[in-house]
């Protein structure tokens, strides 16, 4: 007997996902650069950044089935999280994160692939270069070729770190063809000097509500496709727990360095996008449906919330009913 299809298996089958998807947010997007500021340039990444997603489910397989839901999910999840004032620097760290998955995936059971692993750290490498703290990834991202595509070798290994470096082969000539040597040093001191840790004097409401959503969806996703693995190929459960990890480790950098949350939220999104539309795609039962439902209610409030509520910072303003 055939099970009938609820309301979140027939979004998650749907070939009108995508574009429906795309099409609304377009509109949110315009109607926000219209009204509110001016956001294009953010708004081109973002549009980047989601046919990157696209790819990367398409070479990679992340659904087994006929799914747009990672792609959807990453949209609707980088515009209700940067709206009304996107990031620029949070973009093109997305955009570069993307990539860099979208490259070393190619590199899986590949110990002589340098090439590949070359093209991948050098989009690392060039994300480092306005944001040099996604250098803290750099262990987990060679424990990541070690572990999951087991593709880690002397010669990717140097690979890796050639990658990262020659992005500043530009910049330094940039830095000393406008004489501004100690900007470059400045700048990889950013490295080395920490800002105080736990400092969450500039934390606004939006942020906690941002990121408190994000982290629902993904422990859920998380869960799930922890519950659920067997049925996918190995490659598959590779990519998906190598997300787990690095989504982990997101979550422990904005922890530890509140300050930096625009950035590492956007890694976040890269990263629980697929796991949450596994969970969407792959359930089906009563339960799921209505979680689903309330997602879709959460995600249009939170969207209202972020344009039209003004930000207010935490501290102060408990501070100030104290």
């Amino acid at each position: 007997m055939l099970r009938k299809k609820r309301f979140q298996n027939k979004v998650a089958a749907s070939r009108y996902a995508l574009p429906i998807t795309a099409t609304l947010a377009t509109l949110v997007w315009v109607a926000v650069g219209l009204l509110v500021s001016n956001i294009w340039v953010q708004f081109a990444f973002t549009i980047l950044s989601t046919f990157l997603m696209v790819e990367l489910n398409n070479r990679n397989a992340l659904m087994r089935t006929y799914s747009r839901m990672v792609s959807c999910s990453f949209l609707v999840l980088i515009t209700i999280a940067s709206l009304p004032h996107p990031s620029l620097r949070a973009n093109i760290v997305t955009l570069c994160f993307i990539a860099f998955y979208l490259i070393i995936w190619n590199t899986y059971q590949e110990r002589q692939a340098s090439g590949w692993t070359f093209y991948a750290f050098f989009c690392i490498g060039l994300a480092s270069t306005i944001f040099i703290q996604i250098l803290y990834f750099m262990p987990l991202l060679w424990l990541m070729m070690m572990v999951f595509t087991n593709s880690f070798s002397i010669r990717n290994f140097l690979a890796s770190l050639i990658g990262i470096i020659a992005p500043y082969w530009f910049t330094a000539g940039y830095y000393a063809y406008t004489d501004n040597l100690q900007g470059l040093l400045d700048h990889f001191l950013e490295f080395i000097i920490y800002h105080e840790l736990f400092d969450y004097s500039q934390i606004t409401d939006h942020q906690v509500v941002n990121i408190g959503f994000i982290l629902l969806l993904s422990i859920i996703g998380s869960l799930h496709f922890l519950h659920t693995s067997y049925a996918d190929k190995i490659r598959t459960r590779m990519i998906y727990e190598s997300l787990i990890m690095m989504n982990f480790v997101a979550l422990v950098f904005i922890i530890l360095q509140p300050q930096h949350d625009l950035e590492l939220g956007g890694i976040m999104i890269v990263n629980t996008a697929p796991l949450i539309a596994h969970f969407i795609t792959f359930t089906k039962g009563k339960l799921t449906n209505i979680m689903f439902i309330a997602m879709l209610v959460l995600i249009v409030g939170i969207l209202l919330f972020n344009i039209f509520v003004p930000e207010i910072n935490l501290l102060s303003a408990i501070q100030n009913a104290e």
